[in-house]
């Protein structure tokens, strides 16, 4: 086969792969995330099934999301990282049945386009998240090629043995798997290294970049997030060099084309993102470290993440902050379900520095952590992904739970899935409840972000630990015309924290706390929990 024919049908599109000479091609220097709004940089992480229902079948989908795109804007949302969109078995998306095309629950190609329109009179950023290292049991590389080495697709999908009778699992050493709702699945990894793989994904990536091919590409996407990166897959030995051999000459193809497009790589091991950054040379990584000392409330751990964070992003590269995503608990789950917790949560998602992301529901207070043990009938321990449906439930438009909008898919399986919804009428975790509430969390993330796009030092500022004093942590944020101190107190107890600092004065912007200096030592006394920021 001496090509592969990638066929975008709502477009009548082709896109010839492989066995197209390529052309050599110098990579663009890193790209900052920036986007399309002159505001400093705030993402939104969307779950897709569970954002915003349009047409009554409690799937969220494209449209729900077009229509929330104002909601968005009133947070100072300058992007949108969207999970999978393309069709799955998988409730969460992330094992394709197949690359092209949108999953139907989520609406059409056209839906796509208007969305990514949409996004642009409003200069939103649109990333797309790809997982593209394994597919599900129905796609055609695993099905055609199954007991079947003359196939067509032979060489996509990894088999250990001639007679393609057994395939290579994922980093569980499993290929089936139990799934939502009450089906069993196959997943099974795809060959990065064979050639005709990386040239598929190349044309694939580039259509999403520029779907009509003219070298405009404010139809297409801005940035991707690469799921589940690795330079060994699973850690295996098996497919290895992925950096050098797969990831980058694609990325050099795609900036080559349109220097501006952002690669945001999810770190494998959530780490610092060294290798990730330098060597497979990634625009960002995602702040799992300062993720984690947040989560335990640790000051310590906060104040050196931030600091190493500081060496390793460096000059030219960029990480996204946040405090959780679709892979961890909600950050108001467990025992931070207070107020007070949770404004100190929204502080360090968009005071820390770099590049905040919201996951969707946070600004509200939504609450969901793991199933952990083992589940209740009928559901068996082997439902693998129903166990993270508690992280990924329908954001909270309105109060009551039958509200038209409200994407509750999951509702549909009661006996499947009896740990039900989080969502109590009156419980105050809604927009509606929250929306121009002096107070509400929902405002105090409003307030947090239109304080970061009127001060440089907090929208595009460095990052720097100024002081550390037991669970209380100073920063100092710059940049080239203003500074400011960003004061935490990650603990239950009064702390008085001091630190030297320059001459001239400043003024509070953000919290009660007093700033007093006194022969070039600044002090402060920050109440349990309290956040404080004050501009040079």
């Amino acid at each position: 086969m001496s090509t592969i024919k990638i066929v975008i049908a709502a477009f009548g599109i082709v896109l010839l792969a492989a066995g197209c000479a390529a052309s050599p091609l110098t990579p663009s220097a890193p790209a900052t995330v920036s986007g399309r709004s002159t505001a400093p940089p705030l993402f939104y992480q969307i779950f897709v099934r569970s954002f915003a229902d349009s047409d009554g079948d409690r799937q969220g989908d494209l449209r729900g999301l077009i229509e929330r795109l104002d909601y968005l804007q009133s947070l100072g949302v300058t992007g949108i990282l969207m999970t999978p969109l393309y069709p799955s078995h998988f409730y969460h998306n992330y094992f394709a049945d197949e690359f092209e095309g949108i999953d139907p629950e989520f609406g059409t190609m056209q839906d796509y386009s208007a969305l990514i329109r949409e996004a642009q009179t409003r200069d939103i950023s649109v990333f797309l998240d790809q997982e593209i290292q394994y597919v599900s049991g129905q796609h055609v590389w695993y099905s055609d090629a199954l007991n079947n080495p003359g196939s067509d697709w032979d060489g996509f999908a990894l088999f250990s043995d001639q007679g393609n009778t057994r395939p290579v699992g994922t980093l569980f050493g499993r290929t089936q798997f139990h799934v939502w709702p009450d089906q069993d699945q196959t997943i099974v990894t795809i060959d990065l290294l064979n050639p005709r793989v990386r040239e598929y994904f190349r044309a694939y990536l580039m259509f999403w970049m520029d779907p009509n091919g003219d070298g405009d590409f404010t139809d297409g996407v801005d940035g991707f997030r690469i799921d589940h990166m690795m330079d060994d897959l699973d850690n295996a030995g098996v497919l290895t060099g992925l950096f050098s051999r797969f990831w980058i000459p694609i990325f050099d193809d795609l900036r080559a084309l349109n220097p501006d497009i952002v690669i945001a790589a999810e770190q494998y091991d959530w780490g610092y993102g060294e290798s990730f950054l330098h060597q497979a040379k990634a625009d960002m990584v995602f702040g799992f470290p300062i993720w984690a000392a947040a989560r335990e409330l640790d000051a310590s751990a906060y104040a050196e993440a931030v600091t190493r964070s500081r060496a390793v992003i460096g000059e030219g590269h960029a990480q996204f902050v946040f405090i959780e995503n679709h892979d961890t608990n909600r950050f108001a789950g467990a025992d931070r379900n207070r107020p007070e917790l949770l404004k100190l949560g929204a502080a360090v998602t968009l005071l820390t520095g770099w590049t905040p992301i919201l996951y969707y529901g946070q600004e509200i207070g939504m609450t969901g952590d793991k199933l952990e043990g083992e589940l209740p009938t009928p559901l068996s321990v082997s439902a693998d992904d129903v166990r993270d449906i508690p992280l990924r439930q329908a954001f909270r438009w309105h109060g009551e739970p039958d509200f038209a909008g409200l994407a509750t898919w999951y509702t549909a399986f009661p006996d499947l899935y009896p740990v039900g919804d989080s969502n109590r009428p009156g419980d105050g975790v809604s927009v509606a409840e929250q929306d121009g509430r002096p107070g509400s969390l929902l405002e105090t993330y409003r307030a947090l972000a239109a304080l970061r796009a009127r001060h440089p030092a907090l929208g595009a500022g460095t990052s720097e630990v100024a002081a550390r004093s037991d669970d209380a942590v100073v920063l100092i944020r710059r940049s080239p015309s203003q500074m400011a101190y960003v004061a935490f107190n990650f603990g239950s107890r009064r702390m008085e924290v001091s630190w030297g600092c320059g001459s001239g004065a400043f003024e509070r912007v953000y919290g009660e706390a007093e700033l007093r200096c006194n022969d070039a030592r600044a002090f402060t006394t920050l109440d349990p929990y309290e956040v404080a920021v004050w501009i040079q």
